[in-house]
Formats: C-alpha cells, structure tokens, sequence
C-alpha cells in the first residue's frame, strides 16, 4: 500500500486515540500525551498517512539538549504492520532531529519486546545500557521504616553526590545515562543542582537519591537517578520504602540493571521490569 509521511494534526488525534488507547495491557501514554506534543517547539509528532490521509503509524521526536536527540511513542497500526511504515517513520524522526543539530538519536523498548528489539537493530540502533524499573504500590509498601536517615540535601551536597554517581559502577553501567521519565541523556551535576531547588535531592549515610513526587492515580514517589554501593542499597532502598509510607505514597525507582540492583529490588518485593536503551551516532 501506499502512504505518505507528515507532521501531525490536532484533526488526526481522533484517529490516533482510536487504536492506540490499549496497545499494551496496561493501556498506553500516547492518547495523553499528543496534544502537548503538538504544541512543543522542542519536539515533531509524525504521522504516516494512508491514501485516505488516515493516520496509521507515528513516532514523537523530541530534543533533550543541543546535541541529544530522543524518538518514542513508535506505533503502528495492527492492520499496518510489516508495512514499511515504522521504518520510514524512524527516518523521518532521525532527520528531523538531525536538522536541528542532534549528533546521536536515542530510544527505548521493553528487554522482553523481542520484535521490536530486532526491529531497532535493524535500523542501526546499538544497545547502550539496561535498565530495572520496579515499583511498589502503596498498599504494599511495608518496609521496617529507616526513613529518618534520609534529609534534603543542599547545595554543597550537589559535588559529593555528583562525584559519587560519576565514579560509580552505576555511572559505568547506564554509559553516562540518566532518565527523565521515560527518556534518557547524558547526565550533568546542574541535574542535582535543580533537583536541590525543587527539594527532591536527598541523602543519607548511604548514599543519595533524587525523589520526585508524581500524581499518578494516586500519589508516588519517583526515584530516576540513585548513588549508592552496591553494599549499601538495601538499607536505602528500605529508607526510600520508609519515605513513601510515611507520606502514604507508592515508590517507583530506575536504575541501571546490575545484578546486585535487580536482585535487592526483587528482594524487597518489586514489581520489576527491564528497559534497554538504544543509541545511534549521526
């Protein structure tokens, strides 16, 4: 079949919501997310449209600095798969941000998501880094407690922590990485400095973590970015457990997938899955 790839349109969300609203089980972000992206100078929502100028594929390509660009939200349509559509997409994707000064292009996809894995390969895409993500809902977050050893950190605390981080088997392993959300870019110590203004750095005698407070059906504690040893995450993680009781909230955290990470996650009870990150040089 032929189509033909286009900047997005608000006349197009109604398409868009139509068949991406349960990709997966949980559901899927992207019926949210459109009209913000469409609105973003920072960032392209493309479309591939049918002979009918029906929408059937997308990608959102998004600038996370001056050199990093960052693709998502690849879907296809069921009934237009294995159709050429998400190749050209991710294409078209790369040149947009290509053109806007990005020299390496970023993505993302469940470790479990074999097509898509292949997919990506396929394109030229390497795998950087691997990433868990566990969570706890807050109806069963019941750790022993430990969350006083943790206080907002201040602006002297940002070198240490930076340092910290930066020299870590955690810094190693996420290649420099680190998440905001769902998207990733290299780290930078101004990442801490705001985290400090927004009162979401703290710390403790093992170590820090950025927490930042999300509404998400419900309250959560987000942790994206942790510097620890390995020794010492499990009484962390129990302190960062003990935190979101304490304000009746459940915890998510990131963090690159070392074994000693995946297991003290799992240990604690997590719902855990992986993510890997891909990257490709322009």
């Amino acid at each position: 079949m032929s189509f033909r790839v286009r900047q997005g349109r608000a006349d197009d969300l109604p398409w868009i919501t139509s068949w991406t609203t349960d990709t997966f089980s949980w559901g899927d972000y992207v019926p949210d997310r459109i009209e913000g992206w469409l609105e973003d100078p920072e960032s392209e929502l493309l479309v591939c449209s049918d002979e009918s100028d029906v929408v059937r594929a997308i990608v959102h390509a998004e600038m996370l600095s001056p050199a990093e660009g960052w693709l998502e939200a690849a879907r296809v349509h069921p009934d237009h798969r294995r159709t050429g559509m998400g190749t050209a997409l991710n294409r078209a994707g790369v040149e947009w941000l290509a053109q806007r000064g990005a020299r390496v292009v970023r993505l993302a996809t469940e470790a479990d998501n074999e097509p898509a894995v292949a997919q990506v390969e396929g394109l030229g895409y390497k795998q950087v880094s691997r990433w868990v993500f566990a969570w706890w809902p807050a109806e069963q977050v019941d750790p022993p407690g430990h969350h006083d050893e943790l206080r907002a950190a201040g602006g002297r605390d940002v070198d240490a922590a930076w340092i910290s981080w930066s020299s870590s088997d955690l810094a190693l392993a996420a290649r420099d990485l680190v998440p905001r959300g769902w998207k990733w870019r290299r780290g930078r110590p101004g990442d801490l400095q705001s985290a400090v203004s927004a009162g979401a750095l703290f710390q403790s005698p093992l170590g820090w973590a950025v927490l930042d407070e999300i509404e998400d059906e419900g309250t959560k504690l987000r942790a994206d970015w942790v510097s620890c040893e390995a020794r010492d995450f499990p009484r962390l993680l129990d302190a960062l457990l003990g935190l979101a009781r304490s304000r009746d909230a459940g915890l998510y955290v990131k963090m690159p997938a070392l074994d000693w990470a995946r297991e003290s996650v799992e240990r604690a009870g997590a719902h855990a899955t992986e993510t890997l990150v891909f990257e490709r040089p322009l």
